[in-house]
């Protein structure tokens, strides 16, 4: 009970630290009583959805959303960082944009799906492509 305890002062430490807020939460039915719960509520400029399905056969696809009018990258790359694809490049106006992972020219496994806009902000997900 006590090293459970230790370890979530620990944890709520490093996330301070790093800049992340942290809330304390009640939780039902645990000894404890209480967990840490990570809260960023840093303006973001874009924000990239989990994929889905993830892993995925043919097709998958993921959301874009932007707050701020600017240029943005999307690309696909490889596990060993090679670009594969590109799944929009260009200025992009504040709204939602559903973006499409097509597999028919790439082989199975993993591939990380990158952002970036003008000022170098990036988001990334990962992907598993399975045959």
């Amino acid at each position: 009970m006590r090293l459970r305890s230790t370890f979530r002062l620990l944890a709520a430490s490093a996330l301070l630290l790093s800049g992340t807020a942290v809330m304390a939460v009640p939780v039902a039915g645990s000894d404890a009583g209480i967990a840490l719960v990570q809260v960023d509520d840093t303006p973001k400029p874009f924000k990239l959805s989990a994929p889905r399905p993830n892993p995925f056969r043919t097709t998958s696809a993921l959301t874009l959303t932007v707050e701020e009018a600017g240029e943005i990258t999307v690309t696909v790359h490889d596990a060993l960082g090679r670009r594969v694809a590109m799944l929009r490049e260009g200025q992009s106006t504040p709204g939602t944009y559903t973006l499409r992972v097509d597999a028919e020219n790439l082989p199975p496994g993993l591939y990380i799906v990158r952002a970036t806009n003008g000022d170098g902000d990036t988001a990334t997900r990962s992907l598993a492509l399975v045959r």
